[in-house]
């Protein structure tokens, strides 16, 4: 191997531990879980469990503004004759395993009667090795729960039915 040889290669790999480098700033700006990045040959997969505490410390205050924004969804909505059929269909966007829960040891995310608000999680569809998260579409109660725990969805199947009706 050349001198010239060696330094193409060490200024490969250096450029290559940048590039993850950024691809790790990337999640932790956007609080990520998992990162699949592909440029061509290279195929680069990050994923990384959420420190034990950060999701607690995290997640409150944001929760406490959704409940706020569910709360004022209802207060707008008051007066307003909502039809009989306004249910959200909640569809898995891959073909996957579904969990309802975040373990097998742990209640599932949601219940029926359970009321959610916009972008909570509400299962896991895994997809080669990759954890999905499954998020309300709108604020609403969860009505029904098409997919049993551990079963193979597929794509477009209908995962749950969320009332988004003012009087649910």
């Amino acid at each position: 191997m050349t001198t010239n040889e060696t330094n193409g290669t060490a200024d490969a790999m250096k450029q290559r531990r940048e590039n993850i480098l950024d691809l790790l700033d990337i999640m932790d700006e956007g609080n990520l879980t998992a990162l699949r990045f592909k440029d061509g040959q290279v195929e680069i997969e990050l994923e990384r469990k959420p420190a034990a505490g950060a999701l607690s410390a995290s997640t409150l205050p944001l929760m406490a503004e959704r409940v706020g924004q569910l709360l004022n969804a209802r207060e707008d909505a008051t007066g307003v004759v909502a039809g009989e059929d306004d249910a959200s269909v909640v569809r898995s966007p891959m073909v996957g395993t579904f969990y309802a829960g975040p373990s097998p040891d742990e209640d599932p995310f949601v219940k029926v009667g359970q009321e959610v608000l916009t972008g909570q999680t509400l299962a896991i569809v895994e997809a080669m090795k990759m954890m999905n998260e499954i998020t309300a579409p709108a604020p609403g109660v969860i009505t029904e729960v098409l997919a049993a725990n551990g079963t193979q969805v597929e794509y477009d199947q209908p995962l749950f039915r969320i009332s988004t009706s003012a009087n649910a």
